[in-house]
């Protein structure tokens, strides 16, 4: 490997990553994925319930295009602000990846769960 290459890596990977979270939230956010085993928010709330499913995910998808917008915004425009030594812009760009994966997760993970206690309490109190 040339002396200097594996600079460009964090700089090529990261707003890669970006676009691709973005492009992959994007069907999800326009419910345009049904449930499976594979793609989207699965979690037990969202396997319960078809409409939970679609809800949840949207949720979801519009929060990995965010997500996935502001790290490709973050990755392209740090190094053009200020020159960082690689192993910070690597530990900004990542843990702006990790804190934000995590957030969308729970997020997702909580709206799920409530989702899906609104739609237990209103077939509920139909059958009343």
């Amino acid at each position: 490997m040339p002396a200097g290459s594996s600079s460009m890596i964090p700089v090529l990977l990261f707003p890669v990553v970006g676009a691709l979270l973005a492009l992959l939230g994007w069907p999800l956010a326009a419910r345009l994925i049904g449930p499976n085993r594979w793609y989207g928010l699965r979690v037990p709330a969202t396997f319960a319930d078809r409409q939970v499913w679609f809800d949840a995910n949207a949720l979801a998808g519009r929060d990995m295009i965010i997500l996935g917008v502001a790290l490709a915004a973050v990755s392209l425009l740090l190094p053009r602000i200020v020159r960082l030594p690689e192993p910070v812009y690597t530990a900004i760009c990542g843990g702006l990846l990790g804190v934000g994966a995590l957030v969308l997760t729970v997020r997702g993970w909580r709206a799920a769960n409530r989702l899906q206690q609104a739609r237990q309490s209103s077939t509920t109190g139909r059958k009343r």
